[in-house]
């Protein structure tokens, strides 16, 4: 059965690359690490050699600057074999994105080589104590003094907080215009940047290896060179921007997530025998494999389908909000049908369909809650409908 979808050449090549990557360096040591919490950062030179860790750099800047359907490719293998390294790659993906189609020259020269090439990884810094989804509330303040700006504030829920250089931070600039959005900017901000402290580790159910944490900002200092594309109020329209290539990315690790879950049930309903017969014989399984592959298969289509449009048209709101809900729902469901599907043993950590089963639920958070986008998804549609009338 196939994968599902028509891929070129170019496409199957990266998929297969990476593929083999995981197969190779990724799941004989998965299991180990993730229970170790064990940050990636040794993985990272190897797929900058491939080319992962440039995916979203302009070739001039040492990228390779890929579509956004071999985009999704990439994060649905990486994904397949371990979250946490999905997720370090995925958080710096979005900064460097950032960076190529919205920074300054100098911002570029200075930060996107050494970004591709894995001597830097990036993040993004939106969430606050008080504001998840609703960024237009952020309070965190940088008050522009000179040739620095001054900051104070919490982030919290933070991906990546101590590796990313420079994380980018959504802020307010100007507290007094109206609508809020218009007076926040993103700033660059440099690990080691006086007045910037990285908090506790908050410890997660999934998604090991990578850290979550708070952050503060007590009159931290960031030069002015360090807004991003030079000019205040476009951060979080930019942000905004960045985000459908960001659902693109928790779809498609969505889809990797589910796909790891199926076939951890495939493979042991061909060995595990019950009643006289492998379980594979058994109606009831049969059932919750053929349910698992069909929405495997429509997650992928539909997040292949949002990126090409993005690709095409620069925005798909809802193409990529429909993409990341489905795709999020599927790995939850499936990684639950796979631990049915293995009974005791899928609840153990000697297989690693539990491991699935805690990295899938924040799925369904990241990248605006499901619960955000289906408005957002409503939004779209009633809006549609009221310009036909």
């Amino acid at each position: 059965m196939s994968d599902g979808g028509e891929l070129d050449d170019e496409h199957r090549a990266l998929r297969d690359t990476v593929r083999r990557f995981v197969e190779r360096e990724v799941l004989p040591v998965v299991a180990e690490r993730e229970r170790e919490d064990d940050y990636p950062g040794d993985l990272l030179p190897a797929l900058a050699a491939l080319g992962v860790l440039g995916m979203s750099i302009p070739e001039e800047h040492g990228g390779t600057a890929i579509d956004l359907v071999g985009y999704a490719l990439v994060f649905e293998e990486l994904a397949r074999g371990w979250m946490g390294l999905a997720s370090v790659v995925g958080s710096s993906q979005s900064g460097c994105w950032l960076l190529g189609r919205f920074g300054t020259d100098d911002q570029r020269q200075r930060y996107l080589p050494d970004l591709a090439a894995g001597r830097r990884m990036s993040g993004i810094a939106l969430t606050e104590p008080a504001t998840g989804s609703d960024l237009k509330a952020i309070t965190l303040r940088a008050e522009r003094r000179g040739d620095e700006y001054v900051v104070n504030g919490t982030k919290t829920m933070i991906t990546q907080a101590r590796h990313a250089d420079p994380l980018v931070l959504l802020a307010v600039t100007d507290a007094t215009l109206t609508p809020a959005h218009r007076g926040m900017s993103l700033l660059l901000v440099e690990q080691g940047t006086p007045g910037w402290t990285v908090g506790r580790d908050i410890t997660k159910l999934g998604h090991k290896g990578v850290e979550l944490c708070e952050l503060a900002f007590d009159d931290a200092i960031v030069p002015a060179a360090n807004l991003l594309g030079g000019t205040e109020g476009s951060g979080l329209s930019q942000m905004l921007a960045a985000l459908d290539r960001g659902r693109i990315y928790m779809a498609a690790a969505s889809v990797g997530i589910a796909r790891a879950a199926l076939e951890a049930a495939t493979r042991y309903a061909t060995e595990r025998e019950a009643f006289g017969s492998v379980i594979g014989e058994h109606q009831a399984i049969k059932l919750k494999l053929a349910g698992m592959a069909i929405r495997v298969r429509a997650a992928r289509l539909l997040t292949h389908a949002a990126a090409a449009r993005i690709d095409r048209e620069g925005r798909a709101r809802g193409d990529a909000a429909m993409a990341k809900v489905f795709a999020s729902e599927t790995a939850i469901e499936c990684s639950l049908e796979a631990m049915r599907v293995l009974g005791g043993y899928g609840y153990t950590t000697d297989f690693p369909v539990e491991r699935l089963y805690r990295d899938a639920p924040l799925m369904a958070i990241g990248e605006g809650t499901n619960e955000i986008l289906q408005l957002l998804i409503a939004d779209e549609l009633l809006a549609a409908a009221r310009a036909a009338e």
